[in-house]
């Protein structure tokens, strides 16, 4: 069901969209939060402050040092209590950690005793991850360009229009070295915490992958010129080699995006043309 547009929104004198500064962002995630563990959403992992006393999850009876254990950092439990002095890197962290222990309830009991609540006897953890994704990347994407993957870890949002390149399949034909590699340039050139040098390595990943690609397309007359401009890039702009040839003014993020996008595309082609034997 859509969300319903209110008046401000409707008439346009506020954008839908709007940026939100950290301490609105804090607020709103502290909003959605309380509401999924009011549903139950976390009680398979952290168990549950029950008027008859605590019920142990998955995670036991010390949950705080659970956290640290997984964060390596105290005072980030409870949330709740200690959501106002998150810096932006806790908020990130806790984000992870929550997505890790969403289970969404399927089957639970009311306890009426001193107004409890929800007791859940069964949860599943893909149907909760994929809950908690969802309600928690519609406001981080207004906070920041950056979104929790199906995977659990805080990345880059994918650029408009590029959507496709990263969920498309890879028919590798069983080579599951190429798939690793793809996956893992991807990962690394989102992730939101890479250095300069990761997203060159990740670069250099795809690289390597057209570069295993490029005998069995040269054959054929298909992109021969283009495979070739593509490898002068990968040489030439300081992303495969070190030489005095290289041009490293052009090693900035903006092109480093550029030279992403086109390579990783370039390795969806290469390799759907030869999984339909176009390329013999």
């Amino acid at each position: 069901m859509k969300e319903k547009e209110y008046y401000n929104i409707r008439k346009g004198h506020i954008e839908k969209d709007e940026i939100l500064s950290f301490e609105m962002f804090t607020k709103a995630f502290g909003l959605v939060y309380r509401q999924m563990e009011k549903d139950g959403m976390f009680q398979k992992y952290f168990g549950i402050e029950c008027t008859d006393g605590f019920i142990e999850g998955e995670l036991g009876d010390d949950i705080e040092t659970a956290i640290f254990l997984k964060a390596g950092k105290i005072d980030l439990w409870p949330v709740s209590k200690k959501l106002k002095n998150y810096t932006e890197s806790d908020l990130y962290t806790i984000i992870e950690i929550l997505y890790d222990s969403a289970s969404k309830p399927i089957e639970t009991t009311w306890h009426d005793w001193n107004s409890c609540g929800i007791h859940v006897n069964k949860s599943d953890d893909a149907l909760g991850r994929n809950e908690f994704r969802t309600r928690v990347n519609s406001i981080l994407r207004r906070f920041k360009n950056v979104e929790i993957s199906e995977h659990g870890e805080i990345l880059e949002s994918i650029e408009d229009g590029f959507e496709g390149l990263f969920t498309a399949p890879i028919p590798t034909d069983g080579e599951g070295s190429i798939q690793e590699k793809v996956t893992s340039a991807k990962t690394k050139f989102r992730r939101v915490s890479s250095t300069i040098d990761e997203r060159r390595d990740a670069l250099r990943d795809l690289a390597d992958v057209l570069e295993y690609l490029k005998p069995k397309i040269q054959r054929s007359e298909f992109m021969n010129k283009d495979t070739n401009e593509l490898f002068e890039i990968a040489n030439t702009f300081g992303i495969r080699h070190h030489n005095i040839r290289q041009k490293t003014e052009y090693d900035k993020p903006i092109w480093h995006s550029w030279i992403f996008y086109c390579y990783l595309a370039t390795i969806h082609v290469c390799l759907r043309l030869i999984s339909l034997d176009k390329i013999k």
